[in-house]
C-alpha cells in the first residue's frame, strides 16, 4: 500500500525503475508509524507483478499477485523480529537471528522460479543480532542478479553503519497536519473522535498518521499511562500502575514517557505556556515544573534512553515500570 504522504518516495522509485537503476538494497527509514513496511511490500509486489500499471504498481490480478496475496510467492521473502525458539518468557526479546539470515541468503542465491526479481523485506532491521548483521553483510557486498533487499527501520542509528553504507537510503518524513487529519478521518471506521482528539493523538505520535491511528484505537493504554504519570501530583500511588503498564508494548510506553519528559523540559526552558504534547494534562505538568530538579530530570531521560536502546532485551517489565515511575515521582 502506498499512503498519500509517500507519493514523493514512490516517484523516486518510479524513476529508478524506468531508468533501470534500481539498487540491490534499499534502506527505508523515518519515524515509527509512517508505513515503511507497507511501502516495502508494495514495491516488492510491483517488481514481482507480471502486469504492472503505468505508474509501476502491482496489478493485483495476475498469477504473481495472487500468490503474493496468499503469501506463497516463491521469490518473495519476508523477515521480521521474532522470539527465540522454545523460549518460555511471556514477553521474550524479539530479534532477527543469524539462522534466519543464512536461510534467506541461501534462497537469494538461487535462481528465480519466475524468471524475474527475488525480493527480501526485512522489517525492523535494527533488530538484527550482531551475528545476523555480519551474515547479511556478505550478501549485500556480493548480491546476485535481479536481487532486491529492502530494510526498514524507525531507529536507523541502531543499524550498523556497514549495513547502511551498502544500501541506497530512502527517508520518510512526517506529513503536514492537514493531510494527516484528512487521512485519519477517512480511516477511523465509525469512530466519532473530535478534531481535538485527532490532533492530540497526532501530537502523541509525533505527527505519524499510522501511529496516531493506533493511539486512537488503544485509548485505554494512553489513559493508564497518563494516570501513572500524574499519580504523584494528584496524591495517588503511581506504583499501583506498574502491573497495568506491563500489559502493553514496552517501546510504546517508553516513548510515551519520553513525551512527558519532553513536555516538562519544554515548560522549564520555554515557559509554562509553551506548546506541549500532553496538552490535556498541562495543569499537572505546570505544577510539576515548579518543583522539579533539572538534574534528576536529565537522569530520568538517561534511564528512558538506556531502556529504549536496550529494548530488545527481555526484562521484568513490572520492575522496570516501578523503577521509572519512582524516578519520575522523585523529580
Amino acid at each position: 500500500m502506498i499512503y498519500p504522504w509517500q507519493q514523493s518516495q514512490w516517484q523516486q522509485i518510479e524513476q529508478l525503475i524506468s531508468a533501470d537503476r534500481l539498487p540491490h538494497a534499499l534502506f527505508l527509514h523515518g519515524n515509527q508509524g509512517l508505513g515503511k513496511a507497507d511501502f516495502a511490500v508494495a514495491l516488492a509486489n510491483a517488481l514481482l507483478c507480471k502486469q504492472p500499471s503505468a505508474d509501476h504498481q502491482a496489478c493485483g490480478h495476475c498469477q504473481s499477485c495472487q500468490l503474493l496475496a496468499a503469501n506463497t510467492h516463491p521469490d518473495m521473502y519476508y523477515l521480521k523480529p521474532v522470539p527465540a525458539e522454545n523460549t518460555k518468557s511471556k514477553k521474550p526479546a524479539l530479534n532477527i537471528r543469524i539462522d534466519d539470515i543464512r536461510v534467506l541468503c541461501g534462497k537469494l542465491n538461487q535462481t528465480s522460479q519466475y524468471g524475474g526479481y527475488r525480493v527480501a523485506v526485512l522489517e525492523q532491521a535494527d533488530q538484527l543480532t550482531p551475528s545476523a548483521a555480519n551474515s547479511l553483510l556478505k550478501t549485500l557486498e556480493e548480491p546476485g542478479k535481479d536481487v532486491l533487499i529492502i530494510l526498514t527501520s524507525a531507529r536507523a542509528h541502531r543499524l550498523p553503519v556497514t549495513i547502511r553504507s551498502r544500501c541506497q537510503q530512502l527517508r520518510f518524513t512526517v506529513p503536514d497536519e492537514a493531510q494527516s487529519l484528512q487521512w485519519l478521518k477517512q480511516n477511523l471506521d465509525g469512530s466519532d473522535a473530535s478534531e481535538k482528539q485527532l490532533l492530540q493523538s497526532l501530537n502523541h505520535a509525533f505527527g505519524s498518521p499510522l501511529a496516531a491511528l493506533n493511539n486512537l484505537q488503544e485509548a485505554e493504554q494512553q489513559q493508564v499511562l497518563a494516570e501513572a504519570m500524574t499519580a504523584g501530583i494528584t496524591g495517588k500511588n503511581s506504583l499501583a500502575y506498574a502491573a497495568k503498564l506491563a500489559q502493553y508494548t514496552k517501546m510504546q510506553i517508553l516513548e510515551g514517557m519520553l513525551s512527558w519528559a519532553s513536555d516538562l523540559t519544554r515548560m522549564i526552558a520555554c515557559g509554562a505556556e509553551s506548546t506541549i504534547i500532553n496538552e490535556q494534562y498541562r495543569s499537572n505538568l505546570q505544577a510539576l515544573a515548579k518543583k522539579v530538579n533539572q538534574q534528576r530530570l536529565f537522569r530520568f531521560y538517561d534511564q528512558l534512553n538506556f531502556n529504549v536502546l536496550h529494548s530488545s532485551i527481555a526484562v521484568n517489565e513490572q520492575l522496570l515500570w516501578e523503577n521509572l515511575l519512582l524516578s519520575w515521582d522523585n523529580l
